[in-house]
């Protein structure tokens, strides 16, 4: 069977209605990342405004966490799930949200954190459950280690969790398909990891906007465009994938 990784960003949760971030309108062109979700924004003790920088930080993510849990999977994140009936499927997304496992995916390997769990300050790669239907936090929650609770996610000045990141490196390798879905491949270390895909494996971007490919992996790989927003690209190459694998267990017979 063969083994196929799907990359995925904010784009990939759009039809879902979820804002982007690095796209034509994207939260990041009217919102100073800086102040909102870096790790000099949470992490800000010598400052003798702490408090009111991390509520900041949490007047941002908050709202988000609720449009998460209010809105649901789209066909995207179904057709990526129908996938595991054909292949071995790593999904590896840049996304916070659970739809990939809410649409049925059971291999998900997020980079970023996941916005509807928590941790704590001290130990902010390990994740902590959270309820439902409370899920904002506040100044003054505190974790069982009796630090302030934050989002579980990766700040930006954050170091990945090792532990996901190699695991994403090793279905990258071994990967026979690649498909970028929704990403601008303008994050690192996470586009760094086009660099370590096999010579042999196909790369499929699926966008309706028009991705600049590193051109360490363009001089290597050909590339197979489709522009189209992530349910049409991906049901239209679940049918060529599984086309292809039919005539291939076709011609070995």
């Amino acid at each position: 069977m063969k083994k196929i990784v799907f990359l995925t960003g904010a784009g990939m949760s759009a039809e879902s209605g979820l804002p982007t971030f690095r796209g034509k309108g994207g939260i990041w062109d009217e919102i100073d990342a800086d102040a909102v979700a870096s790790k000099s924004s949470w992490y800000c003790g010598r400052y003798h405004d702490a408090a009111r920088r991390r509520q900041q930080v949490l007047d941002f993510v908050n709202p988000i966490r609720r449009m998460i849990l209010e809105k649901s999977p789209n066909k995207g994140h179904e057709t990526i799930a129908r996938f595991e009936e054909i292949a071995e499927v790593t999904v590896i997304t840049q996304n916070g949200d659970n739809y990939h496992e809410r649409a049925g995916s059971t291999q998900v390997l997020h980079l970023h954190g996941e916005a509807l769990k928590n941790c704590s300050t001290l130990h902010p790669y390990d994740p902590i459950d959270i309820d439902p239907e409370n899920p904002d936090i506040h100044i003054g929650d505190k974790a069982s280690d009796g630090s302030q609770i934050r989002p579980y996610v990766i700040f930006f000045g954050e170091e990945l969790d090792r532990r996901i990141w190699d695991k994403a490196v090793q279905a990258t390798r071994e990967a026979d398909y690649f498909v970028v879905v929704g990403s601008s491949l303008k994050v690192f270390p996470v586009a760094d990891l086009l660099d370590l895909i096999k010579p042999s494996c196909h790369l499929v971007v699926v966008d309706i906007e028009n991705v600049e490919m590193p051109e360490s992996v363009c001089l290597g790989h050909q590339v197979h465009y489709m522009q189209e927003v992530a349910s049409t690209g991906l049901l239209k190459l679940f049918l060529e994938v599984s086309l292809r694998e039919s005539r291939n267990k076709q011609n070995v017979k």
